[in-house]
């Protein structure tokens, strides 16, 4: 179940501008190798913290509107969107689920500018990293949102398959031998 660094159905995401930085994604792309060993932690909780205006590529951690509306944060669910299928996949092992959430988190920080995911300390009202761990966690629980809406949508597209195929089989075999 492996799958290149960037969405399925678009180019990895970046700025207005288009850029990537370079040295991120060699880092980062070492770092999400496809092998059975889960990924490592980059960015510490905390890194070049405080903030003071959170940019548009930040995923903001938090509840209400105002989160819900940031562009990042957009941005991000649209990211997991694009994942989801695959990381709820029953052939999904755990190991590849970690890589999944982490190659998410990967590519919102290599946006240009990077992308960073923040909590608001609520005695300062700055911004502060939390970090890789944290980021993966975020993104392995939006990854679950809505998992048994899709698994019965999977399950009942599987059920219509398998009929169909009844179908076919029981039309075949009242009318006889195909090509005969």
């Amino acid at each position: 179940m492996s799958r290149p660094l960037s969405p399925p159905s678009s180019s990895p995401p970046t700025s207005v501008t288009g850029s990537i930085h370079s040295s991120s994604a060699s880092i980062n792309n070492a770092n999400i190798s496809h092998n059975n060993i889960p990924p490592r932690a980059q960015i510490p909780p905390g890194h070049n913290s405080p903030i003071r205006i959170p940019h548009p590529h930040d995923v903001l951690s938090g509840r209400g509107g105002r989160i819900n509306s940031h562009p990042g944060n957009v941005r991000f669910r649209e990211m997991v969107d694009s994942y989801k299928r695959e990381y709820l996949d029953p052939r999904t092992k755990k190991v590849e689920k970690a890589r999944i959430a982490a190659r998410i988190v990967s590519n919102v920080r290599l946006m240009d500018p990077s992308g960073r995911f923040l909590k608001e300390d609520p005695h300062t009202g700055l911004w502060v990293e939390v970090g890789d761990e944290r980021a993966w966690k975020k993104a392995g629980q939006a990854l679950r949102e809505s998992a048994p809406e899709i698994r019965a949508e999977r399950q009942a597209q599987l059920q219509m398959l398998a009929g169909v195929g009844q179908t076919v089989v029981a039309t075949i075999s009242k009318e006889g031998s195909v090509g005969g």
